[in-house]
């Protein structure tokens, strides 16, 4: 099966019947029927009839109600772009599209060069480093049995968590559900969602979310429908999103090869994303949320996953428009700094060097910590995030037990705990480094790398971080 060839045909009468009535939020391309601005004869609208207005459903969306989307869902069907912005976004897209026409032995020699590159130079050891090196070797292997062993074991007790609710055809898989009331599911993915399960809890935790939404429900098909039509379309961010393609997780195997590979996917799912949120459009923080989702999820059902983050977990605040810049992430900071970092000395220490969140904190909420931990901690962390997150605007998670909110003590960054708890367990761990330090230090030490050596207890003070918290909402 080719690239283009997705289905989305001219006599495919299931997909034409999938687009009518829908109202899309795509860049006008030029050779649909147009007219010239008066004004701006550079840019160019679609003439088209008025978009059919959205109908307002409480529930899941029917094959007989297609046009049920919201405001929110669904942006103004009518996007401006100018004829330069259009031939570039066509330039970019032509790129990744031949790119699997290149000739094999380019890519080879290409692909060895980055081997070469990244690959460290052997080490002979000496006589003396021998015997060390043996024992560590043996420390290793005995660990990694363990940790083997144990893996197999969560592994098994998430399987019987897991049900069954779609049996896939063709190799297509199958598609689990987990009850979110289970007494064991929340201790379970604070210890670590087995990697063999984490797609589809991930999957599982989402749609519950999008299911119980007070907005209308979106299903895989119609989003996956929407993807193939989108990245067919020109977008005015094609262009940046070219330049953080190879940039994001370069050194990973899947993203190495330029216009190929993981890049093209990368590429494709943040344009049909920057099509779907024009309000937003396309921001830097966007490539590496999606390339995490790619090691997991194929290109379409990585874009309904990043459609439902972003609706059912609060991105699309953080992330605000192209007008708000960023201004209910700094309402999130707000929150973060006074809810949450208390009268700690290490707070006190960084007032006195005048480092407010907003210099140190704004990356990690935009990535959710990508290259900002280990990509093993990000993972736990994204873990409990998926189950207990929620959007601000959307009802909590089923799977935290119901509280009574004050309204004084409920700040607006509601649903972000597990981010906030984060955030907060980040610092504790600098909390030496940063009293002993000047702006200078402080600020390297924030804005770099955190090594993180023992995940798990990383994660305990999370944990402990997240319940004082909620103690706290519930006794107010």
């Amino acid at each position: 099966m080719t690239d283009r060839d997705s289905g989305f045909g001219i006599d495919n009468d299931h997909l034409e019947k999938v687009k009518t009535g829908r109202s899309f939020p795509l860049v006008t391309p030029s050779t649909s029927k147009s007219t010239q601005s008066d004004n701006n004869p550079a840019l160019r609208l679609e003439p088209e009839s008025a978009p059919v207005q959205p109908q307002h459903h409480h529930g899941v969306r029917g094959s007989d109600d297609d046009q049920a989307y919201t405001d929110l869902q669904r942006p103004p069907s009518i996007r401006v772009i100018s004829v330069e912005a259009e031939k570039e976004s066509q330039k970019v897209r032509s790129l990744y599209e031949t790119a699997e026409d290149l000739s094999g032995e380019d890519g080879d020699r290409r692909a060895s060069l980055i081997d070469v590159r990244l690959e460290p130079p052997e080490e002979v050891p000496s006589d003396e480093d021998e015997n060390d090196a043996a024992a560590e070797e043996e420390e290793a292997e005995k660990l990694a049995d363990e940790l083997k062993f144990k893996e197999v074991e969560r592994s098994e007790k998430w399987r019987k968590m897991a049900k069954v609710v779609k049996q896939g055809a063709d190799g297509q898989g199958m598609i689990f559900e987990f009850d979110l009331k289970h007494p064991k599911l929340v201790s379970r993915t604070w210890k670590g969602i087995p990697d063999c399960w984490r797609a589809a809890a991930w999957y599982s935790f989402l749609a519950a979310s999008a299911k119980t939404s007070d907005t209308p429900f979106v299903t895989d098909e119609e989003l996956k429908a929407d993807f193939r039509e989108l990245v067919d379309q020109p977008s005015p961010d094609d262009t940046q999103i070219d330049m953080d393609v190879p940039r994001t997780i370069n050194q990973h195997i899947m993203f190495r090869r330029r216009y190929k590979g993981g890049q093209r996917l990368l590429f494709r799912v943040l344009h049909a994303l920057s099509l779907y949120f024009p309000k937003t459009g396309y921001v830097q923080g966007m490539a590496p949320l999606a390339a995490t989702f790619l090691s997991y999820y194929e290109e379409e059902s990585c874009f309904v996953m990043l459609v439902r983050v972003w609706q059912y977990r609060g991105l699309n605040q953080m992330y605000g428009t192209r007008d708000s810049e960023l201004g209910e992430l700094m309402n999130i900071l707000e929150d973060f700094e006074k809810y949450w970092l208390g009268p700690r000395d290490v707070v006190k220490q960084l007032e006195e060097l005048c480092i407010h969140p907003t210099a140190y904190a704004t990356r990690w909420y935009m990535t959710l910590f990508n290259l900002s931990i280990p990509f093993v901690a990000q993972l736990r962390v994204w873990d409990v995030f998926m189950l207990l997150g929620s959007s601000p605007s959307e009802p909590p998670s089923p799977a935290l037990p119901p509280t009574k909110v004050v309204s004084d003590f409920a700040p607006p960054s509601k649903g972000m705990e597990v981010l906030h708890a984060t955030c907060a367990a980040i610092i504790d761990c600098q909390r030496e480094t940063i009293l002993d330090s000047d702006f200078e230090n402080a600020m390297k030490s924030l804005t770099s790398w955190v090594p993180i050596k023992d995940v798990q207890r990383f994660m305990t003070i999370v944990n402990i971080e997240w319940k004082q918290y909620m103690n706290k909402q519930r006794k107010a």
